[in-house]
C-alpha cells in the first residue's frame, strides 16, 4: 500500500531534479501521483530530465499521465538568479495555483581537497555561497508566499553532515560552513510559517553513493571511500534511496508534526565522530 497516497494531485517544486538526487525525489514524488514543477541549471541537463521523463515512474510517461495523473513542468533556472525563480514559481501558480512541497535540492558539492578555514578565496566562498545557501533563500522567498497564502505546505531543505559535525583538519570550511547555515535558516524558516500550517525540515546527507560520488570519489580513491565506510557507525556509504525515504517521509502526512528539524542520513558519521 501506498502509504503517501494522499499526495496524489499534490504539487512538488523540486530544484536541481535534473539527475541525481533531485532527480530521485522527482520520480518518488510522481510515483504518488504527485504534479510535479521541477527545474535545473543546465539546458543539456534539462533535456536529459526530459529524455528521462518516460522514467519518472515505471512505464512510459503516457502510461504515468493515465494511471497516475501526473503532470510536470519543467525550466532551466539558476537559482542565483531571483528573477529566475520568481518567474518559474509564477508559471507554477499559473499552472495550479498552488505549491505543496518544495524541495530545495540545487547546490554544488565541496571541494575538500581545499579550503582551509585560514586560507579562504573569498571569490570562491562567495560562489559556494550563492550556490549552497543564497539559492535556498532565493527558492523559498519565491515559494513561500504561495504556501503562506494557501496555509499549507511543506519546505524540504538540503543540508549536510558537515553542516552538523567537523571532520578531518577543516579542509572544504566554506562549504560546511554554508550547509550549517541553511539547517539554522530553515529552523528559523520553521517558526516564522509554522502559524500558516507550513513545515519547513532540513535534511543532511552523509556519503551518498551517487553517480557522481562514486565518479569523482570512490573509483578515483578506494582508500578514501573505505576511511568514508569507516566513519559511519552503519560501516557503508548511503545509497541515494536512504535519503528519498527521508524526502519521501518529510512530504507526507507522517511528518505533520515535525518541523524546525535536521534529519541527520549519514549512517550514523555524526554520532561517532569526534
Amino acid at each position: 500500500m501506498d502509504i503517501n497516497q494522499s499526495l496524489k494531485g499534490k504539487v512538488a517544486v523540486v530544484t536541481g531534479a535534473a539527475r541525481g538526487l533531485g532527480l530521485g525525489y522527482a520520480r518518488r514524488l510522481a510515483h504518488h501521483g504527485t504534479h510535479l514543477a521541477i527545474c535545473d541549471l543546465n539546458l543539456e541537463s534539462a533535456q536529459e530530465y526530459q529524455a528521462e521523463a518516460d522514467n519518472l515512474v515505471d512505464g512510459s510517461l503516457e502510461a504515468t499521465l493515465e494511471s497516475h495523473g501526473v503532470e510536470y513542468l519543467l525550466h532551466q533556472v539558476d537559482v542565483t538568479d531571483p528573477a529566475a525563480l520568481q518567474k518559474f514559481a509564477n508559471s507554477v501558480q499559473e499552472r495550479w495555483g498552488r505549491a505543496d512541497i518544495l524541495v530545495c535540492n540545487a547546490g554544488g558539492g565541496g571541494d575538500f581537497s581545499r579550503n582551509l578555514p585560514t586560507d579562504l578565496d573569498p571569490d570562491s566562498v562567495q560562489s559556494t555561497f550563492e550556490r549552497n545557501l543564497f539559492s535556498v533563500f532565493n527558492t523559498v522567498k519565491a515559494f513561500g508566499p504561495i504556501m503562506k497564502e494557501q496555509k499549507s505546505g511543506k519546505i524540504i531543505t538540503i543540508s549536510s553532515f558537515t553542516g552538523v559535525t567537523v571532520l578531518g583538519d577543516g579542509h572544504g570550511s566554506d562549504y560546511a560552513t554554508a550547509k550549517s547555515a541553511v539547517s539554522f535558516y530553515t529552523r528559523y524558516l520553521a517558526q516564522e510559517l509554522g502559524p500558516y500550517g507550513v513545515t519547513a525540515n532540513a535534511i543532511a546527507p552523509g556519503f551518498i553513493a551517487t553517480g557522481q560520488f562514486t565518479e569523482r570519489l570512490g573509483a578515483a580513491d578506494p582508500a578514501r571511500l573505505e576511511t568514508w565506510r569507516s566513519l559511519a557507525a552503519l560501516r557503508r556509504v548511503g545509497t541515494p534511496d536512504d535519503v528519498i525515504n527521508v524526502v519521501d517521509f518529510l512530504a507526507g502526512p507522517g511528518s505533520d508534526f515535525i518541523t524546525g528539524q535536521t534529519i541527520c542520513v549519514d549512517g550514523g558519521i555524526v554520532r561517532g565522530a569526534s
